[in-house]
């Protein structure tokens, strides 16, 4: 049998079995159904299989000429392969019953293993108990080693985890407690320090919560008269405003028990997590009912389903808002007398289904304070601080709140706490008006005061901060904001921008199209009074940023505000637009930095006698107040100039509108096909010079346009001709 099986082996490799059983030729694939169906019929004579059954192949034979069996004659046979194709793993012990029942008339061929049973039963239920008994002691080692990590993570009032670890029960161990709620819970009796009191500045929100709170502990008085509680007060506001502090000051006055979570204390790197702790949450406070669940940046958690998953984690937090969703108004559950309140910067970033009545019932802005708002924030803030008197601390707190337009109670709390710092690096016993105005000054963003590490400042570069401070000054004066009036200017500070300081005033309500066009003037007179005093050629940084906040300007009015020729549209970015509206762009922004330019330069011109003034103050005291600027501005002479051209909106558009594609000018059509592409086009006219074609004059240049693609076609067809004529290439095909 050996020297049977050898032989064969010899006679295959040098190709003798060629077409043979032992050696037949691959042919397609199979499908499965088929094969079954030549195992039903008895027609398998031949089959090989191998990788425990899952790969099967069986060998037909076929006449050389593709006829089978049945036909007429004898002919040469030949046999071929059949790859079962998507042979089922399951269904070789049908396969090897049907082959057992005629395994008299089938030869099995090429077994590389047997494809019966692998294991036996009890094998088999040895394995999967060590797999089991290995995954268990996996498990215990890992959450030994993970304990130091995430002892630390579990609430307070969970309690310490045991000693010994055991298996019984695994939920109080560390990885066991991973789903259990992290939040804070203060007790009834428990205060956090902070009141109602410590809240000031916007008091109808206060009254509403506290009576929220009082509705929520007498609960069954209140349900007597019809009045259930709401579930939900959701907080939302700038940064800074004291939505967190509100929640502070209802745990420490509401005498409720309060639960304090975070957004992101919900969302794990494991699945499911989410959705654990909020159910967790909710359990532990109904067990303390009528109780307070508060979620700081509930944003966090309770985005917009569908959205870009921005970091990873979407569906996870996905499956911790469903959960909210459930608990706070699902189908289980009842009037369980728990308030939740959320807080958030990003109201237009949270899901509809979260902000429906029924789950935050009350949705309260906590907007930026008034005036008298600020001043009652500022008391409330300065009751620790020491000052001269109480007449000169109401005095100084006014002032302060008349300089700090749209500023939040956070911001007005750290500029008395650097007043009070710098109080104290001066050894004063109070704070002053002084330490006041630089604290401010500190709060809006620049250390620059010209006291702290000064250094030597250049001449030149101290006359072009003087003659930039001047100028600004000086249109500031002649185009004054009745809603931010200046208050003084200096050259203490070396920087690309302005010095100017200004007061916000409350009563704007709106901007029109002259307040921007006043703005873009008002932003390029840096830029214009170094090029008068220093020339075009002698230009630096002092100046850098004037030209570009001027252009930002410009393109903020054109694309956003639709008060311009440029259409009604909204764009937000410039990219947005379609390539033929790009050049309209640039030719209507270069025509509002043309007038802005020529305006700052006029005006400057006209009251240069005031800039040279301003520039001396400056240069001899280093700083100068509105009062002597204005004086300086009335009393100075004036140099008359001429008037300078207005703002030609669509004499530049129907000028730019020769770049685009041929037609579609705004406001009306390109007289010709598009010219050179750059700054100008061959043979337009200026936006001054343009002249309205009349009817006729359109139906001339149409004709000439039509005669011209006359004469283009005609030429192109007598160059088609004339290729007919010649001789065709002779291909190989024609030899063949």
């Amino acid at each position: 049998m050996m020297a049977s099986e050898w032989s064969r082996a010899l006679l295959t490799m040098r190709g003798k079995l060629k077409g043979t059983e032992w050696d037949p030729e691959n042919s397609h694939c199979i499908d499965y159904s088929d094969f079954k169906r030549l195992l039903d019929s008895n027609n398998v004579q031949f089959m090989e299989y191998s990788n425990y059954g899952q790969t099967v192949s069986v060998i037909l034979p076929y006449y050389k000429e593709g006829k089978t069996e049945g036909s007429e004659g004898k002919k040469e046979i030949v046999f071929r392969r059949h790859v079962v194709d998507r042979m089922p793993i399951d269904c070789w012990n049908d396969v090897w019953q049907k082959l057992h029942q005629q395994l008299v008339n089938v030869d099995v061929l090429n077994v590389n293993t047997v494809p019966a049973e692998v294991y036996s039963s009890v094998a088999t239920a040895v394995v999967w108990s060590m797999r089991l008994a290995l995954s268990v002691a996996l498990y215990i080692w890992i959450d030994n080693m993970m304990r130091p990590i995430y002892s630390k993570l579990i609430p307070c009032d969970l309690g310490a985890p045991p000693k010994k670890i055991t298996l019984e029960p695994l939920k109080r161990q560390a990885l066991g407690s991973l789903g259990k709620s992290r939040a804070k819970f203060i007790s009834a009796e428990e205060k956090t320090g902070v009141t109602f009191d410590d809240f000031a500045g916007q008091e109808y929100i206060k009254r509403e919560l506290q009576e929220i709170v009082r509705i929520l502990k007498n609960d069954e008085e209140f349900q007597n008269k019809g009045i259930y509680c709401p579930k939900g007060v959701l907080l939302h506001g700038p940064p800074g405003t004291g939505k967190t502090l509100l929640a502070k000051a209802i745990a420490g006055e509401a005498g409720l028990p309060f639960f304090a979570a975070n957004g992101t204390d919900f969302v794990e790197m494991f699945v499911g997590v989410a959705a654990s702790r909020v159910k967790d949450l909710f359990a532990s406070a109904r067990s303390f009912a009528p109780s307070i669940i508060f979620i700081d940046e509930i944003d966090a958690i309770g985005s917009k389903r569908g959205g870009p998953d921005i970091g990873g984690g979407g569906a996870e937090r996905e499956q911790g808002l469903l959960q909210i969703l459930t608990e706070m108004d699902g189908f289980k559950v009842s009037t369980s007398q728990v308030l939740v309140i959320g807080a958030t910067n990003r109201l237009d970033i949270l899901d509809p289904a979260l902000l429906r009545k029924g789950r935050f019932d009350k949705i309260i802005r906590v907007g930026l304070p008034s005036k008298d708002g600020r001043f009652a924030i500022l008391k409330v803030h300065a009751r620790n601080k020491y000052f001269r008197s109480e007449e000169e601390k109401e005095n100084l707190l006014k002032e302060i709140a008349d300089l700090t337009e749209d500023f939040t109670g956070a911001e007005l709390q750290n500029i008395l706490n650097e007043a009070g710092i710098l109080t104290a690096r001066k050894d004063l016993d109070y704070i002053g008006q002084e330490e006041l105005l630089e604290a401010l000054k500190r709060q809006k963003g620049t250390f620059e005061t010209g006291q702290e590490d000064s250094t030597e400042v250049p001449e030149e570069l101290k006359l072009r901060l003087a003659y930039r401070e001047a100028a600004v000054a000086v249109l500031a004066c002649y185009i004054p904001d009745s809603y931010r009036p200046f208050t003084d200017t200096h050259i203490n500070s070396i920087r690309s921008q302005p010095n100017m300081s200004y007061e916000e005033t409350a009563g704007r309500v709106f901007q029109r199209k002259a307040d921007y066009v006043d703005s873009i003037v008002r932003a390029c007179a840096p830029r214009v009074i170094e090029e008068e005093i220093f020339g075009v050629e002698n230009l630096s940084w002092v100046s850098a940023k004037s030209t570009l906040e001027a252009s930002r300007l410009a393109e903020f009015l054109i694309l956003q505000t639709g008060m311009t020729a440029f259409g009604k549209a909204y764009y937000r970015y410039q990219h947005d637009l379609v390539p033929n509206l790009a050049a309209k762009l640039e030719a209507l922004r270069e025509e509002y930095m043309r007038f802005a330019v020529e305006k700052c330069t006029s005006v400057l011109r006209e009251y240069s006698p005031a800039v040279e003034n301003i520039t001396d103050v400056l240069l001899e005291k280093g700083e100068i107040k509105a009062d002597e600027i204005w004086k300086i501005y009335n009393s100075s002479p004036r140099i008359p100039q001429p008037a300078v051209r207005e703002v030609d909106e669509y004499g530049v558009l129907i000028y730019a509108g020769r770049w685009g594609v041929h037609g579609v000018s705004l406001p009306g059509r390109v007289t010709f096909a598009p010219g050179n592409v750059g700054f100008s086009t061959f043979g337009a006219p200026r936006p001054m010079e343009t002249q309205i074609i009349s009817d006729d004059t359109w139906k001339l240049i149409d004709g000439i346009w039509d005669k011209r693609v006359e004469e283009i076609r005609a030429e192109a067809s007598m160059e088609i001709e004339e290729d007919k004529e010649k001789p065709q290439l002779l291909m190989a095909s024609h030899f063949l």
